[in-house]
């Protein structure tokens, strides 16, 4: 179909891409510990940071609001 993109351009960019770069561009991440990193979370109002990035396994969690992912679904949340 066209416009759509391939579920293998999609796999590579998840594969390709560090995660805390492109959440970065966002958020303010800081050191959480080892291979963790935190910020306020970007899907919802919040004064204590409860969004959580962890690079090496290319995922993020926010335990305030339950959004979560990689960072192919952190562009297309972020973007609508």
């Amino acid at each position: 179909m066209a416009g759509l993109i391939k579920r293998g351009d999609i796999d590579e960019v998840r594969q390709r891409v560090n995660i805390a770069d492109v959440v970065g561009d966002y958020v303010t991440l800081k050191s959480a510990g080892v291979g963790s990193m935190k910020g306020l979370c970007p899907f919802h109002d919040e004064r204590s940071p409860s969004f959580h990035v962890r690079p090496q396994a290319g995922f993020y969690h926010c335990f305030g609001c339950g959004e979560g992912g990689d960072a192919y679904s952190f562009c297309r949340k972020s973007i609508t």
